[in-house]
């Protein structure tokens, strides 16, 4: 299985950074040149999308990056591979990753397997299946946004390049997003403990090297700590929290924070 990294080629600096990272866990990857979301042709194509589910219009860089992804699902079919491992180059990645470049430990009818995690709550299957490595899978049931770091089959690349062929959804929505019509025709799997995350929700990782944490953190815009869930009402997140496990409940599944590791 072949392993591609995503790169602007106006950010040569996290191409050195993913080269470094790459070859520090003995990985050999391709790079795919990134759509830019600045060029004038992608923007105007963005501009010319119908507006999304949410009533928003997709902006040029989201449209630029659903069109990168979708250069590699292209590459694959080219390829005669059956999966590919796809990341973006704004990744911190856990040591042994590289045990799995290779497609004997994938379930069969796997579409895709996410490998990052977002550090936030999903609802998963409670059946696990173990995996080498010390980790496991478990399908996916819920949004968990993130399109850093997955593998994606051959089968599923082809559906998927004509399902986006609109191009009005963002990538992770795309993938990860259980309220879509897209995810509901994929078998989506979650890698437990995820090794991968993206560079600037990774502070605080005790698994963080050094060189790593300062390059994200000068590279990266950091979370802001009053956006998101964070802004939320302490009520407003509990009631949804119990919400949420209700709802476990009633699926059959388990409501976790997936861990990085």
């Amino acid at each position: 299985m072949k392993a591609y990294c995503i790169n602007l080629d106006s950010r040569p600096d996290r191409l050195e950074y993913v080269t470094d990272l790459f070859g520090r866990l003995g990985m050999v990857f391709e790079r795919i040149s990134a759509v830019d979301g600045k060029d004038p042709g992608i923007s105007a194509a963005a501009r010319a999308l119908a507006p999304m589910w949410t009533g928003c219009r997709m902006s040029s860089g989201a449209y630029a990056c659903l069109q990168s992804h979708r250069k590699i699902w292209q590459r694959l079919l080219d390829s005669g591979d059956h999966y590919a491992m796809i990341f973006e180059d704004d990744m911190f990645l856990a040591n042994g990753i590289a045990t799995y470049l290779h497609d004997a430990w994938i379930p069969q009818d796997a579409d895709v397997v996410k490998l990052e995690t977002f550090g936030t709550r999903a609802h998963l299957d409670r059946t696990t299946i173990k995996i080498i490595g010390g980790r496991s899978l478990r399908r996916l049931r819920s949004r968990h946004v993130g399109s850093g770091a997955y593998v994606v089959s051959a089968a599923a690349a082809r559906r998927l390049l004509i399902q986006t062929e609109s191009g009005s959804t963002p990538i992770d929505e795309v993938l990860f997003n259980d309220t879509l019509s897209v995810f509901a025709d994929l078998t989506v799997y979650q890698m437990l403990p995820a090794p991968a995350i993206q560079g600037k929700r990774v502070e605080g990782s005790v698994a963080s090297p050094a060189a790593a944490l300062n390059w994200i953190k000068a590279s990266i815009e950091p979370v802001s700590k009053n956006s998101g869930p964070r802004s939320e009402t302490v009520l407003r997140r509990l009631w949804r929290r119990t919400c949420a496990e209700a709802q476990a409940r009633t699926k059959g599944t388990i409501y976790v924070v997936v861990p990085h590791g």
